[in-house]
C-alpha cells in the first residue's frame, strides 16, 4: 500500500512539475527571458520533478537490505 501511494505521489508530482516547466518554456520562446515569468517557474518545476522522480523510482525499485 505504501509503495502504491508513493508511486501515485511521484506521478502527480511529475505532472505538476511539468505544469510549471512547460508554460515557462513557452513564455521564454514567445517573449524572451524574463526573470519572474521564466526562471522561477523553471527552477521550481525542475526541483519538483527531481523530487517526484526520485520518489517514483524509490517506490518502483525499493532499497534492498
Amino acid at each position: 500500500m505504501k509503495r502504491t501511494l508513493l508511486a501515485l505521489l511521484g506521478t502527480v508530482g511529475l505532472l505538476v512539475g511539468l505544469g510549471f516547466i512547460l508554460p515557462a518554456v513557452a513564455w521564454w520562446q514567445a517573449h524572451g527571458l524574463a526573470l519572474p515569468q521564466v526562471v522561477l517557474p523553471l527552477i521550481l518545476g525542475t526541483v519538483l520533478c527531481g523530487a517526484a522522480g526520485a520518489t517514483l523510482m524509490r517506490s518502483i525499485f525499493p532499497a534492498r537490505h
